[in-house]
């Protein structure tokens, strides 16, 4: 079972994940969710995705051969940057590959600025950027 807990309670918002089933609970307006897969693609640049992958992939191999249980940990710890619309995404991959003789650790932690779009997604860009973009196009 995975499941992820993302807390902001600075505009208390709490979004559970659960086997992809995200449940919202909220005290305002939310539209629209986060894309969960595109955020996990944009945390460090892609390099957290790209870290996760290789994690799981040790993991189930160091399961499979050694017969023991391995674990994949990931945490995500969101604050809040000053009195923006900002959030500071600290990001935390931890994992435990078993071996023949018993196991390897390793864990990293990262962190990536995002926003709260008033939408209610979070997203590396800000959604109003976009408009910018189509008013300097017509001009």
């Amino acid at each position: 079972m995975l499941t992820f807990v993302l807390t902001i309670p600075l505009t208390k918002v709490s979004i559970y994940f659960t086997d992809n089933n995200p449940t919202v609970r909220n005290h305002m307006s939310i539209n629209k969710q986060t894309d969960a897969p595109q955020f996990i693609a944009d945390l460090s640049g892609g390099n957290f995705a790209q870290q996760l992958g290789i994690a799981i992939s040790e993991v189930a191999q160091g399961v499979v051969a050694n017969g023991k249980k391995g674990k994949v940990q990931v945490t995500i710890d969101v604050s809040r940057i000053g009195e923006s619309n900002q959030v500071n995404i600290s990001h935390t991959l931890a994992y435990v590959e078993p071996t023949a003789k018993g196991k390897r650790s390793e864990d990293t932690t990262s962190e990536t600025p995002m926003y709260l779009n008033n939408d209610g997604s979070v997203t590396i860009f800000a959604n109003h950027t976009k408009q910018l973009f189509e008013q300097f196009d017509k001009a």
